[in-house]
């Protein structure tokens, strides 16, 4: 069996169960090293022990996520339609859809890092800089926009990697950066005394090599698809199609980096080292984060496939079993970071104050985390499915919907406390909405069977059964 062979199998016919793990657990752990590559600049720099350092990096976060938001675009709705196209056996219509995501993928991202370097000093103002971080977070950010590009493309190849089943290439393609940065990071920082600036040298540096890594999976033609420039053209029906899901799932990261840049603006009304614990204490909790988008990533491509093939038992199955496993590993992790939520920020920073702060932030987290599995595989299948309304309103609930007016609200009338119970307030509200968004297709879902069988009991023109069968 080739490589091909198998990764339709496991979309098509592999044992849902075994199939949600074959394919969640690459995606998880490249999501895993995600954040730990997220992390390592904050880890090194804390180092250093100067929390405006900290700061700038936590106030340049939400434009490393804009710039990420705009490959994501490309990497989810690509991946969508991908997926479907493959699941109705369209192996061209694929491969015209991989080359119009990547190639504009490349377009949009090179624009986004022009304007953010014209603008670098406003935009750092208005998600909360300070005299005394403004220094630093130009430095950091200036590299960071210089190199958007690859951060963008490889997030968009990673995309289509997973739209097709090879979800451990993916996942290698992220390990090779944060490996690189890794071991980049302390060289840049200490002996060679770059300090911030340091940081975001080797973080490109790693966005380079992982974005070459994942290319060359194409150039190779180990895939099913392919992104080359030959199959590229302007179709408006593709473009369509990937939007449609793309810009909701891109508007959800950017809601997320304009929350981010909100929430840090409010922390910056209590100073400085607010704003470096709460910077810290986000990083740190996004590992749930990342680990429950990872595994709704990871069962995109098999509920995007079951839905093109009209598979719909098999589709709500994936739905179902996902969901039950989100939910145990995101209140497993909600435990642990309440339990230690001291350790958590001492790995980065000693400085008492940041240490105090950080930990009550982490705890005030951990309260949401639970119910984070069950929002994130929900989003995914949406996405998967195409369905642009849903996937856009739970996409822009989380922190636009809900996260920055609770922000406002508990702030204003809590204080520091109501400005750490916002974020979990929202995950509630956020997830309570995307149940029943699910709750209204899965009853369109089961009635389509029902539909299929009384056309075919009155001649109509549905014939044959849906490619992949009914396994299980």
């Amino acid at each position: 069996m080739t490589k091909q062979q198998d990764r339709t199998y496991i979309l098509s016919s592999m044992p849902v169960f075994q199939a949600i793990w074959t394919l969640a657990i690459p995606t998880m752990m490249a999501m895993l090293v995600q954040v730990i590559y997220n992390m390592t600049d904050t880890f090194f720099i804390g180092k250093l022990n100067e929390p405006n350092m900290v700061a700038a990096i936590s106030i340049s976060m939400p434009i490393f996520m804009l710039i990420q938001g705009f490959g994501n675009i490309f990497a989810v709705g690509g991946a969508s339609l991908i997926s479907r196209l493959l699941g109705k056996g369209d192996g061209e219509g694929a491969s015209r859809a991989g080359a119009v995501a990547f190639w504009s993928a490349a377009v949009v991202c090179t624009a986004v890092s022009i304007i953010g370097l014209i603008f670098s000093e406003p935009i750092l103002m208005a998600c909360g800089a300070s005299e005394n971080t403004i220094g630093y977070g130009k430095s950091y950010l200036s590299i960071m926009l210089i190199g958007s590009p690859f951060i963008g493309l490889k997030m968009a190849l990673a995309g289509l990697l997973r739209s097709e089943g090879a979800t451990r290439e993916a996942m290698l393609g992220m390990v090779l950066g944060s490996v690189l940065n890794i071991i980049l990071d302390p060289i840049f920082i200490f002996p060679l005394n770059l300090d911030v600036a340091g940081a975001a040298i080797a973080t490109i540096i790693g966005n380079i090599a992982g974005f070459l890594y994942c290319l060359s999976f194409y150039t190779g033609k180990r895939g099913i698809v392919s992104i080359s420039w030959k199959h590229y053209r302007f179709d408006r029906e593709v473009y369509a199609e990937i939007l449609k899901v793309g810009i909701p799932a891109s508007l959800g990261m950017i809601f997320t980096s304009t929350g981010f840049a909100i929430g840090n603006a409010f922390a910056a009304k209590f100073g400085d080292d607010v704003v470096a614990a709460t910077g810290l204490a986000k990083r740190i909790s996004n590992l749930t984060v990342m680990l429950a988008m990872g595994m709704g990533q990871g069962c995109q491509p098999l509920m995007g496939f079951s839905y093109g093939a009209k598979n719909y038992k098999r589709l709500l199955e994936t739905v179902k079993k996902s969901i039950l496993s989100g939910t145990i590993l995101s209140t497993a992790l909600g435990i642990l970071f309440y339990i230690f939520a001291d350790f958590w920020i001492r790995v980065f920073i000693e400085a008492p104050v940041v240490v105090e702060l950080g930990a009550q932030v982490i705890k005030s987290f951990a309260l949401g985390m639970p119910v984070l599995g069950a929002q994130f595989l929900l989003l995914s299948m949406f996405q998967a499915l195409g369905k642009g309304p849903q996937s856009l309103l739970i996409a822009v609930s989380r922190q636009g919907l809900f996260y920055v007016p609770y922000l406002a609200l508990f702030s204003s009338r809590w204080g520091f406390n109501g400005l750490i119970r916002a974020l979990p307030a929202a995950d509630v509200s956020t997830t309570l909405l995307s149940l029943v968004l699910f709750l209204l297709l899965r009853k369109e879902l089961h009635t389509r069977p029902l539909e299929r069988e009384k056309a075919l009991a009155l001649g109509g023109g549905l014939s044959g059964s849906p490619p992949g069968g009914d396994h299980r």
